[in-house]
């Protein structure tokens, strides 16, 4: 379990400070917790798992895969809330968006990285 608690860490890119304010924890337990001198309670494995979406079974037996399925269906839900509360004008563009086919997200994805390094390159010039 020490190595997952370490690679969810490093994933999400969190120093082991960020990591333990996250966790409302010390810095010194999670370095425990990452050594295997320390097994974390069930209660910050929870915490664990719904903060950075990882499935508990993987997280403490290592079993399946890391990521949490069931985030993918919070994310859903979220939007789903979202869209009922759109003007019909935007529920309009998120379905456009919806039946794309896959070339034209990739074309739309393309444009907002063109779009996005003009504008970093603007950012330096100033």
């Amino acid at each position: 379990m020490k190595d997952r608690i370490k690679l969810v860490r490093e994933s999400k890119g969190l120093s082991l400070t960020k990591f333990a304010d996250s966790l409302k924890t010390s810095v010194a337990a999670v370095s425990r917790y990452e050594s295997g001198d320390r097994i974390p309670s069930d209660a910050v494995l929870n915490l664990i798992c719904q903060k950075y979406h990882v499935s508990y079974v993987w997280l403490k037996t290592g079993e399946g895969p890391m990521e949490d399925p069931s985030s993918d269906l919070d994310t859903v839900a979220k939007l789903s809330g979202v869209y009922q509360n759109l003007p019909d004008r935007l529920k309009t563009l998120v379905d456009v968006l919806a039946d794309m086919d896959p070339e034209w997200w990739k074309t739309l994805d393309d444009a907002f990285a063109e779009l996005e390094r003009r504008r970093n390159e603007k950012g330096d010039a100033d």
